[in-house]
């Protein structure tokens, strides 16, 4: 009788950025004073006078102040920095004294869409904090608060809509930017000028895929600023949206991972959301914003789409590695306002786009690469991060909801995830995948809801 009620009840239901890049000025000036020191526990929130009686490095018309951290434990942690409180002359570096690298620049123009800011995590027990201001401001705090990621609430999961178009596909795409993530794709793609040792993606690793990769190239492989580079995907708004779609289009990926320099850091950072955003940081290029801006106008400003890559998988092999990098899941805002989260919005746009019309592209997301990451370790974590998204791929292609494995979708199926929904029989492992037909790792009415429409061809 149960088992009734639910497939009625279903029957029912089926008709109704990188931060452009700066240089802490710590690097190249002179310090005739020792820097004032803070040791402390991670405080929830920071005095006003916290920069009282430091004194200030002269440079030009600014003042340069410098406050040093020594946190009794070195774990994960990020900045919260408000906009009531943040001068608008002002400039503000975090840099790690153990590996000199560092987050930042953050500056008025930070907060275009935003009241507050979380910097970018990270995990040491020595913080230099840099803050350049005019000469003619006086000098007050500007944070409010460290958030420990452990104590943050991590969004619910978005849940992965699966396509019933089957039509076989098997080009990952991967885009990267700024070194050294270009370096992390170079040998995937099949430009023989940018890749003169040769296209290694065709049936990869012997997995059934092949893996296709652009970017921009720059005078200096390993350029700091940049610049607008040439080529595909050069570092300009409307040159990068034009590339996309004519790549998009020509190749229909069936995955995509889009990359980028990040901090300046060992970090490989995964951003889970990214916005419509009206208010872009400029490029190097006429005009100098997005074309239309906010760039998709199938949704209102500020719209977030979501990363739909394996994150947690890959942070876990990741950390695994022994690589020694850092890596960790961004929930806290988007990909940066500049070419980052363009890029990282266009990938998981075009997945939204390829879901409407019912044609398969299961997984997009953008990783942040630490900009200390050398190459050839850049290397093998991008290609511990394909693997992952392969297995997502893999089990997608699998037939999905043939629960008894008997080659047909049937209400067969549907009684087995019902049963196991109401307790009375529960799903071995291998079932379990068949039956997670939305990749949310759980077997709910959700999931009895797209078997039904594949049964009825919807």
């Amino acid at each position: 009788m149960l088992r009734s009620i639910f497939i009625l009840f279903t029957l029912c239901m089926m008709q109704a950025q990188e931060i452009p890049y700066g240089l802490p000025r710590y690097f190249n000036i002179e310090l005739n004073e020792p820097i004032k020191k803070i040791t402390t526990d991670i405080p929830n929130v920071f005095d006003t006078s916290l920069f009282d009686q430091t004194n200030p490095v002269a440079e030009a018309d600014n003042d340069i102040y410098y406050l040093e951290f020594e946190l009794d434990r070195g774990e994960p942690i990020h900045f919260i920095l408000l906009d009531s409180i943040f001068h608008k002359s002002s400039t503000l570096y975090f840099i790690d004294l153990n590996n000199n690298g560092w987050v930042g620049p953050y500056t008025k123009n930070s907060f275009l869409n935003n009241s507050q800011i979380i910097t970018g995590q990270m995990k040491t027990k020595n913080i230099l904090i840099e803050l350049s201001i005019s000469r003619s401001t006086t000098p007050k705090n500007h944070l409010s608060s460290i958030i420990h990621p452990k104590k943050m609430k991590v969004p619910d999961s978005k849940i992965i809509r699966r396509n019933i178009y089957r039509e076989p596909n098997n080009k990952i795409l991967l885009t990267g930017y700024w070194p050294p993530s270009n370096e992390a794709i170079r040998p995937f793609s099949q430009n023989h000028l940018l890749n003169p040792e040769g296209w290694i993606g065709g049936n990869w690793e012997n997995r059934g895929f092949d893996i296709v990769s652009y970017f921009p190239i720059f005078t200096d492989p390993d350029c700091q600023s940049c610049g607008q580079g040439y080529g595909d995907l050069e570092v300009d708004y409307q040159d990068t949206s034009e590339d996309w779609w004519n790549i998009v289009d020509s190749i229909n990926p069936i995955a995509i991972i889009t990359f980028s320099r990040g901090y300046i850091d060992h970090s490989w950072e995964l951003e889970w959301q990214y916005f419509n955003y009206f208010y872009w940081t400029a490029d190097f290029t006429e005009p100098f914003y997005p074309t239309p801006t906010p760039p998709d106008s199938t949704v209102p400003t500020n719209t977030r789409r979501y990363s739909s890559l394996p994150m947690d998988s890959i942070v876990s092999k990741i950390e695994s590695s022994g690589l020694g990098l850092t890596p960790y899941i961004d929930y806290t805002q988007g990909a940066g306002m500049y070419l980052s989260e363009f890029m990282g919005y266009h990938g998981v746009w075009h997945k939204a786009k390829m879901d409407s019309v019912n044609i398969p592209c299961v997984v997009a997301g953008h990783v942040h690469v630490g900009g200390l990451i050398d190459w050839d370790t850049v290397r093998q974590a991008a290609e511990i991060t394909l693997r992952e998204v392969i297995k997502v791929v893999d089990e997608y292609q699998r037939l999905p909801g043939d629960i008894d494995q008997d080659g047909v979708i049937s209400v067969y199926d549907m009684l087995a995830i019902i049963d196991h929904i109401i307790g009375v029989t529960e799903l071995e492992q291998d079932q379990f995948n068949r039956a997670d037909i939305n990749f949310d790792t759980y077997i709910d009415v959700f999931d009895l809801l797209l078997l039904s429409n594949i049964i009825l061809d919807w």
